[in-house]
Parts: structure tokens; sequence; C-alpha cells
């Protein structure tokens, strides 16, 4: 039986706990001072990082994985030492490659940003802003066994959906017909043609986004059950309703499922379902629309009511039955719904 102390309060045997000093004069063991090196290996990333940080300037703790990349959101006072930070994070996690942090807001169509290479194991110059086919951010994410091929700088993704990709999915039936009007790179698409079945239309107007789609299809085996167009969602969806003809879709599909994952305007592109399924154009069923999107408010209630009046004024109806679910908190006073 052996008990060590690794403290610094403990100058000599009188220091020691009162039961420790029981335990000695009990067993009549010997009280020794033993000098124990620690070296680099031996402390975790929010250690190190934590010395190299002035006081006041907490460590970033929170990051996104994909694949072996690591996206940051610094504060401006974790700036400075950005570069340490990810020299250290790219030490002490092996499975990361490349550490980046974005350089301003999602302002373009794509839903991509601006992004800093700050740690590259490849071995190219840091820090720099990443160009267009970055090699450091190519990578491959899995997620509930479907595989996910990407350029992270030239699509968008988002790992913190992963457990709303899987919900979604898990309710689609295998006679159901998807329709992802702003598809990405598939986190739907794929495996709702690969773990369900489904006869899947897959569009979005970022020709990089499309371009990885068609590779995680044929990744995943499920190229004959996915379609990809590269469109306007608003194109998209009139083209699909010209190629179901009024009586919709082929005989044996039970329902319909339009998706629309672009939460900052899905609301507003709700617009293109406004007389699209007329019954001069339309007889057969309607679809179910899941609209994401973001509204200001912590209480989830009040956030499904602002978006839903956001819908009514596109569509000129507020739509009845209509039900909602809370995805994510994406900041103080932001749900994504």
């Amino acid at each position: 039986l052996g008990e060590v102390l690794l403290s610094r309060d403990f100058k000599d045997a009188e220091s020691l706990p009162d039961e420790v000093k029981a335990f000695v004069d009990r067993t009549q063991c010997k009280v020794v001072r033993h000098t124990l090196c620690l070296r680099y290996s031996n402390f975790t990333y929010e250690e190190v990082v934590r010395e190299h940080l002035p006081k006041g300037i907490d460590v970033p703790s929170s990051f996104e994985t994909i694949g072996h990349v690591a996206h940051l959101n610094l504060r401006g006072s974790q700036l400075p030492y950005r570069l340490v930070i990810a020299k250290v994070m790219q030490d002490k996690y092996p499975q990361i490659k490349t550490v980046l942090t974005k350089v301003g807001t999602i302002q373009n169509t794509f839903r991509v940003f601006s992004m800093e290479v700050l740690s590259d194991a490849v071995g190219g110059e840091v820090p720099r802003i990443a160009k267009p086919g970055d090699p450091a951010l190519e990578t491959v994410v899995k997620q509930h066994g479907c595989t996910f091929k990407m350029n992270f700088g030239e699509v968008y993704w988002n790992s913190r959906l992963e457990q709303e990709h899987k919900r979604l999915v898990s309710t689609f039936r295998k006679t159901d017909e998807i329709w992802d009007m702003m598809a990405g790179i598939g986190p739907f698409a794929v495996p709702a043609a690969k773990l369900v079945g489904c006869k899947v239309f897959a569009n979005d107007l970022n020709p990089r986004s499309t371009h990885y789609l068609e590779v995680n299809c044929k990744a995943n085996k499920v190229e004959g059950k996915v379609e990809v167009f590269t469109l306007c969602a608003r194109e998209f969806l009139r083209r699909r309703v010209i190629a179901c003809g009024m009586d919709g879709p082929p005989e044996g599909v039970t329902a319909i499922h339009c998706i629309m994952n672009l939460p900052a305007t899905s609301p507003d592109f709700t617009d293109c379902f406004k007389g699209a399924f007329e019954a001069s154009v339309w007889r057969g069923r309607l679809p179910k629309c899941h609209v994401y999107a973001f509204s200001k408010n912590s209480d989830p209630k009040i956030c499904a009511e602002e978006i839903l009046q956001r819908v009514a004024e596109r569509i000129g109806v507020l739509p009845l039955g209509a039900t909602w679910h809370e995805v994510r908190d994406v900041a103080p006073k932001k749900l994504m719904m």
C-alpha cells in the first residue's frame, strides 16, 4: 500500500494532512521528497493553451470537427494567439491535421465563408487565407453509415446538425419521394436513399456542392436512387411539378417531402409554392414541406410563431396544422427551428 502526493503545498512531513501523517505513523513508512519532471506530453490541450494566454482570456474549448479539419470560432481577444492555439490543438488531437477559423460571416449565396488556415500538417504556409480547392480542406466525414467527401472551403457543412439529419430521415418511408431543394453535399439526400431506400431528387445552386453530392452518391452506391440538379430552388420546384404532370408522382409514391435547409432564407423561398399546386395543374397528393429557419428568441414557441408568420407573408395564408421542432441553439437568443 502506498500513497503519492503531488503537491507543492507539502514542504515536509509535518505539513502533510492528518490522515496521511496517521498512515505514516501506523505503517512506519518513510517520507521522502521526489522531483517529478513533467513534459509537454503530460499536459492537456487546455492546460498548455491556458499557460500561453493572458489572464482573463478563455481557452477556446468548443470547436467543430469535419473529418481531420477543426473549425474554431475565435473571439477578438483570442485572435493574437491563434497560431499557438492551433499548433497545440494539432499536437494534442492526433486526428486533427488542419485547424482554421472563419473570417467574417456567411454573406454569399452559396453559404460558404472566407477561412484562415492556422495549422496545416501537410506543411503549407500558415497563416493563410484558404483559396478555392485548398487541399488542406479536402476531408471526409462519416455519419450514420454514410460517407461524405467535401472541400470544406467550397461547400456548406455543419457537423452539429448530425442528429437532425438522422431525425428527419428516420421519418421517411421507402415509398416516399424526397425533393431536397437545398441539398448541399447530401446530408439528407444520401441517407434517405441509402438507409431508407427513397427515390430522391436533390438540388443545390452551388456547383461545387452538387459536384460533391454526385461524388457522395457514388461513394455510397446510391447514384441510381438520387437525381442531382444545379438550379435555383424555385426553378427546381417548377421543373419537378412539370415533370410529374397533373396526376403527381408515379403510382405507389405515398408522400412527397420537400426539404428546405437554408435557415437564413428558407421561409422567403416558400413563395415558390404559391399557385404551384393549384387544382388546375396538380391533382396528386400535396407535398409535406420541412422548412428550416433561424429566429432571434430563446423561446421556441415564439420562434415557431414568428417563422410561420414569415411563411404566411410569402404564401398569402397561415399554414394550418403546421408542427415545429427545435433543432439547436445557434447563439444566445437565437434558435434554429
